[in-house]
């Protein structure tokens, strides 16, 4: 059965993921990056306080930690709010197989769950919370492929946020102790929780960006009726009426039977630009462009990338040629060319200038981009789309002062098979930590002292001081 074997990976988990800290410090930093830097982070805040109500008394009642600010909630509020900022910048790391990104929801469950544990005196090993971690990306990650992702997309579903919501019932209920019996009763509560759908693309929604907090915050909430003895359905994923019946036509369960034999945490890559990971091939092989041209002598841009990619962002082709909000050019292959054709990268400071979020106007309107975005078409070919999902490959053709330059990635920077630099890691950490009051070298020690230290500790390195 299905959802047996999810449950006995839970029950046996391997906590000791070596590239589990890095995974971490960038879950962090991107959540606090997103309070930062997000435009939709002020809504996020006041939405989740109202919807909150009265503060929790950390004394008696279970709580959590807002990040970076410190603001005590209710681990369920705290998993919706930290989980929504992980991906407001669409930054956090993603899992090609699956099409998701596994982080942003699970890290939030299991951070909230293991502080709500933690009442009183208690202070939480942060061995649960990293074994709470890997079982989510796992079961995220493994739910995500038998789901059929690209199935599961066509019929306009984020598998984000619904794949992430039985990740962050893993997440949680591993960090909560729950047993065998009440881990069932938790996936069979998320059988009927599992939601998002992609209509945000069509006026550039932050409901995106709200998906993983919504997917974090259903782990608490089913994790907490399980535990109270809530009878959840039987076989949620594999049943007649299931997760995979009812939310793909080409479902794969025998993706499940690999679920202890694999690191999906080793599999899951970080992303060096903050837009649709479909775009960072393109962006890589735009980069190697870029310093041989002239922007202003640019007369045609070619995109290829997997038919999916082209669906998010390329089409309809119009109206990503003329994005008009920060979502909008996430999801922009236009948008991404002309922004690395005229910076030379699209990297977190690029991008987030380019958007506004750096006291600079956007630069949607700019003639410069604009004429750009209208040179560039978006479509695939026969090549790169046969080596999809293994490769999330693109080939750019960028023809400019009469000569044509063409470059092609197989593999997007910051997948495990071509991994960032240390630098730039850092970097990307660094500068999305920089004003938060938070200090990225602290931070950083903590992540990777774990092992010896509690969740209580690793919370209060990633509060603003």
């Amino acid at each position: 059965m299905v959802t047996d074997r999810i449950v006995d990976h839970c029950l046996s988990v391997d906590a000791d993921r070596p590239d589990l800290p890095a995974h971490l410090l960038d879950w962090f930093a991107v959540a606090i990056g997103g309070a930062t830097h997000a435009d939709s982070t002020p809504a996020i805040l006041e939405g989740v306080r109202s919807i909150a109500g009265p503060t929790p008394d950390p004394a008696t009642d279970e709580t959590a930690t807002l990040l970076p600010s410190g603001e005590r909630l209710t681990p369920a509020d705290a998993a919706l709010a930290n989980g929504a900022l992980a991906h407001s910048l669409d930054f956090d790391d993603t899992h090609l197989a699956s099409s998701l990104h596994p982080g942003a929801p699970v890290v939030a469950a299991a951070l909230a769950a293991a502080e709500g544990e933690a009442t009183g005196d208690e202070e939480i090993p942060a061995d649960r919370f990293r074994a709470g971690v890997a079982a989510g990306y796992d079961v995220a990650c493994t739910v995500g492929e038998a789901v059929g992702p690209d199935a599961h997309y066509d019929r306009g579903f984020h598998v984000t946020a619904t794949c992430g919501t039985f990740g962050a019932v893993a997440a949680a209920g591993v960090v909560r102790g729950l047993d065998a019996d009440e881990l069932r009763d938790a996936f069979g509560i998320a059988g009927s929780q599992a939601a998002g759908s992609l209509q945000f693309l069509a006026n550039g929604a932050w409901n995106k960006r709200l998906h993983p907090g919504l997917a974090a915050r259903r782990g608490i909430e089913a994790t907490d009726l399980a535990a109270a003895g809530f009878v959840g359905a039987a076989e949620p994923l594999a049943g007649e009426h299931g997760f995979f019946a009812g939310y793909s036509d080409e479902p794969n369960p025998a993706a499940v039977d690999r679920i202890g034999e694999r690191d999906a945490v080793a599999e899951t890559g970080l992303k060096p630009y903050p837009c649709c990971r479909y775009l960072h091939s393109a962006i890589d092989a735009l980069r190697e462009i870029a310093p041989e041209v002239d922007p202003d002598a640019v007369e045609s841009v070619e995109v290829a990338i997997p038919s999916a990619g082209v669906r998010l962002t390329g089409e309809p082709i119009d109206a990503k040629r003329r994005p008009d909000g920060f979502v909008d050019c996430q999801f922009s292959a236009p948008f991404a060319a002309a922004l690395t054709l005229t910076e030379g990268t699209a990297d977190a400071e690029a991008f987030l200038r380019a958007v506004g979020r750096l006291d600079e106007p956007p630069r949607w309107d700019d003639p410069e981009i604009r004429r750009l975005m209208d040179a560039t078409s978006v479509g695939t070919d026969p090549e790169i789309e046969a080596r999809f999902p293994e490769e999330w490959g693109a080939r750019v053709t960028v023809t400019a002062g009469g000569a044509t330059r063409e470059a092609s990635v197989s593999v997007p920077l910051g997948e495990p098979e071509r991994p960032m630099p240390a630098a730039e890691t850092e970097e990307k950490a660094a500068g999305l930590l920089a004003g938060s009051g938070v200090d990225a070298d602290r931070l950083a020690s903590t992540v990777e002292s774990l092992g010896g230290r509690s969740v209580a500790e690793l919370v209060d390195a990633a509060t603003a001081e």
